[in-house]
């Protein structure tokens, strides 16, 4: 299995003193593209199915309950870049441009994976017939392949590639996700969408000071909205972690009792991460908690465009035929960049600080408050353009709700962990990259 293969390989890894929020004062990475040398594809692309109960309501996004939403517009203007297995171009993705690929001789608009293509479609799928939407179907999408797991390196030896020693299957690194973002962000994104985790035992020291560059150079130095999944306990995510702090301790914040760390989702300060929950609102199981969880969305069972850019899809069938529902905190994702494309547009005097603070402010809360399971709670698009913070739907409150000032916070220490899977329940979806390299060497060794 994929996790025993790393556990297999971390074992010898050096040991953090304390878990901190890591920090972002590392090299940004050089705008040297993301070819990862000759690859081959390992079987079938996957395809897509639709499965549809018309009896069964299911989560995603429809016009009837975006519309108030898109009083503004429905991202009309707004560049999201969407970082992942690529996006395959449709009459339901109409506005896809590439900026970047692993394969030499891409551009981003091919996805032999599936994955990226029904994140996109939750993000800006266009209005079908029978109502069903992508949260903002007017953006334009800037799609980046920087990972498969369908296609594999040429070469035996992956232990001398330019990113450190990999183990598990297909391509994608934390190296090349830091390049991903420096290059979303050149090709004009005003939102990244990065819906794939790298998840480690705590502790584990992982040299992610490149990916710490790439985030700064996003969130702080180009005023993007980074948007990252929260990640899958059962793919590459471990141990499940505490659901909130311990109220026996005073002043305890969390840090100090996570088993497993999930990346680019514990850049706290910078990274708007977004957990799973289901149709009912409650926090999904396999969604991976932490104190890094921001906001969540639904995850269970949804509904996005076809494989092809088309139709409708809430299945995925890999190459043995296998069906997957369309689960995942990599889907929830995307509902939270389509809403921040949505909160940009409306209110383009934001910081991205403030739009994450604004998405934050008014999604709806968990009963108990604040937790690691669902952060601040469930996004309402609607609340998040307009400022009402709604207790409930369908009945508004009538507290507005404004965008506090964006304040930063303090730079954490950085600390290990390594590159894993789409955070998804398409369990196959996976790339791990290990990077292991000793804490002196974070700020000078990419």
């Amino acid at each position: 299995m994929l996790v025993a293969v790393l556990a297999g390989q971390l074992s010898g890894a050096p040991v953090a003193a304390a878990l901190e929020p890591p920090a972002i004062d590392g090299p940004v990475p050089a705008a040297t593209g993301l070819d990862a040398g000759p690859l081959r594809l390992d079987g079938p692309c996957r395809t897509t199915a639709a499965f549809l109960d018309p009896g069964v309501s299911p989560p995603s996004a429809t016009a009837a309950e975006l519309g108030g939403a898109w009083i503004h517009g429905r991202g009309e203007g707004q560049v999201v870049a969407v970082i992942d297995t690529g996006v395959n171009p449709g009459p339901r993705l109409p506005r896809v441009r590439g900026a970047g690929d692993v394969v030499p001789g891409r551009d981003g608009t091919e996805d032999c994976d599936a994955h990226g293509t029904l994140v996109a479609g939750v993000l800006a799928a266009t209005e079908d017939e029978t109502g069903h939407s992508g949260v903002a179907p007017g953006v334009e999408i800037v799609s980046i392949r920087q990972s498969s797991s369908v296609l594999r390196p040429e070469a035996r030896d992956r232990s001398r590639g330019p990113d450190g020693p990999t183990v598990g299957a297909g391509v994608g690194t934390l190296s090349s996700l830091a390049r991903a973002i420096r290059a979303a962000v050149d090709a004009g994104a005003d939102v990244i969408n990065i819906s794939e985790v790298a998840c480690v035992p705590a502790g584990t020291v992982l040299a992610d000071a490149t990916l710490g560059g790439a985030i700064r150079y996003a969130a702080v130095d180009h005023d993007v909205v980074l948007v990252a999944a929260a990640g899958n306990v059962g793919d590459a995510c471990g141990d499940q972690n505490p659901g909130a702090a311990d109220p026996s301790v005073p002043g305890d914040d969390g840090w100090g009792d996570v088993v497993t760390v999930a990346s680019p989702a514990w850049y706290d300060e910078h990274v708007l991460t977004v957990a799973g929950v289901d149709a009912d609102g409650a926090p999904a199981d396999f969604s991976l908690r932490g104190p890094w969880v921001d906001v969540a969305a639904p995850a269970v069972g949804l509904r996005s465009v076809g494989a092809d850019g088309a139709g409708v899809s809430d299945v995925v069938v890999a190459g043995d035929g296998s069906r997957t529902p369309v689960t995942g905190t990599s889907f929830a994702a995307p509902f939270v960049a389509g809403t921040a494309a949505l909160v940009r547009q409306a209110h383009p005097g934001l910081t991205a600080r403030q739009v994450i603070a604004r998405i934050e402010n008014t999604a709806i809360p968990a009963a108990g408050g604040h937790d690691f399971a669902v952060g601040h709670g469930v996004v309402d698009p609607v609340a998040a353009v307009t400022g009402v913070r709604r207790i409930g739907r369908p009945a508004p409150a009538t507290t507005a709700i404004a965008a506090p000032p964006a304040e930063p916070g303090p730079p954490g220490a950085g600390v290990g962990a390594a590159v894993a899977a789409g955070s998804l329940a398409l369990g196959t979806i996976a790339l791990v990259v290990v990077l292991l390299r000793p804490r002196d060497d974070r700020d000078t060794r990419a």
